[in-house]
């Protein structure tokens, strides 16, 4: 008879300390605000996800280079309170638990010619399938020394969140209010194949405790309507040069003195060239101001300016600014303009003037 009671009571113990292992595993609930001013059910709280909606991401040979920047969130800033729900009465840093257990973002985004990351502390840290958490340095449980009595620090904390009743006096540890500050992006590898055509709905990490995601839940952020659009469609640019004409050192300071209309044309290759706008973009070395450039020559530099302007427009365009150019026929992208030239000072000597104005074109 005593055998069996041992026998018993050790089995008894045995699932005890099971039980109470399994606690510790998950022991801390973050949910969202600052710390609650009155008793609550913790077990029945509400858990919080933020999702964010992606859209669908234009990749083409502009934007694909290594580390080119696709898409970034907004930037958050989150405040969360952090409570014992395991009654462990222990301290506990916050962690962010990086995609699901299944490691389907980080799937996904391996196999593919895109990263995607979280942006925390300053510091980028792309998802991988090696990636399971990063540290916040965040003090989410604070261990509680008033611990003896009913009446206790350490019981009145466990009482705020439900988890004291007149069969039981336990221990929790001082909740904490924590703020994250993070976002999140889609950047280019650089090389690996395309990500898949389907629109994708991602997990991207879970708030937690040292122990491991808590299966009651936490904080989760989240992403939808991912969706990567590749165009193949490569513009060919050439050099051009416009013949400006003649002028005479009698005639007025800054005004347009006359415009000479030229043609920028663009070769498109490629698939899908016909599909999305062109943008361009107009810069150079001899900017005196936003709007004007000035000849290269020692003796014209800064005496003979530069404009350019839309066909048919009396607005000058801005140096750095885009311009829009319309669509390609699929295997053409022409554009016109005007070059103005003015006189930023009264010139001194005859002669020749040159200078250079580079461009881009991209999709817009």
């Amino acid at each position: 008879m005593k055998r069996k009671w041992l026998s018993l009571l050790l089995n008894a113990f045995l699932i005890v300390i099971s039980l109470s292992a399994a606690q510790s595993a998950s022991a801390m609930r973050c949910l969202s605000g600052g710390k609650a001013t009155s008793n609550f059910n913790i077990d029945t709280a509400k858990n919080t996800t933020n999702t964010t909606n992606v859209g669908t991401i234009t990749v083409t040979s502009f934007n694909s280079a290594t580390n080119a920047l696709l898409w970034e969130s907004q930037t958050y800033s989150s405040t969360f309170t952090c409570y014992d729900d395991a009654t462990t009465n222990s301290s506990e840093d916050a962690y962010l638990y990086v995609d699901d257990a299944a490691k389907k973002l980080a799937t996904d985004f391996g196999n593919s010619n895109l990263i995607m990351g979280i942006r925390f502390n300053g510091q980028e840290y792309p998802i991988t399938k090696t990636t399971d958490t990063i540290a916040t340095g965040k003090r989410a449980l604070s261990y509680q020394s008033d611990n003896y009595w009913s009446t206790s620090r350490a019981s009145q904390n466990c009482n705020l969140i439900g988890k004291n009743n007149w069969l039981s006096s336990k221990r929790c540890a001082d909740p904490q209010t924590i703020t994250l500050t993070y976002s999140l992006y889609i950047k280019a590898r650089g090389s690996g194949s395309n990500f898949p055509a389907t629109v994708k709905n991602y997990d991207v990490f879970q708030l937690d405790g040292i122990g491991g995601r808590n299966g009651n839940g936490n904080f989760q952020e989240k992403v939808s309507g991912v969706q990567i659009n590749y165009v193949e469609c490569v513009p060919v640019l050439s050099t051009q040069s416009v013949d400006l004409g003649k002028y005479y050192a009698y005639q007025d300071l800054n005004t347009v003195l006359r415009k000479t209309p030229f043609t920028i044309n663009v070769t498109t290759n490629g698939k899908d060239c016909a599909k999305y706008p062109f943008v361009g973009v107009f810069s150079s070395a001899y900017k005196v101001d936003d709007q004007t450039v000035t000849a290269i020559e020692t003796g014209m530099k800064d005496v003979v300016g530069i404009r350019l302007f839309e066909s048919g427009n009396s607005a000058p365009l801005s140096l750095n600014d885009t311009v829009d150019f319309g669509y390609s026929t699929g295997t053409q992208l022409s554009k016109n303009f005007e070059a103005g030239v003015l006189f930023l000072k009264k010139p001194v000597n005859a002669g020749k003037f040159t200078s250079v104005i580079n461009y881009e074109v991209y999709f817009k």
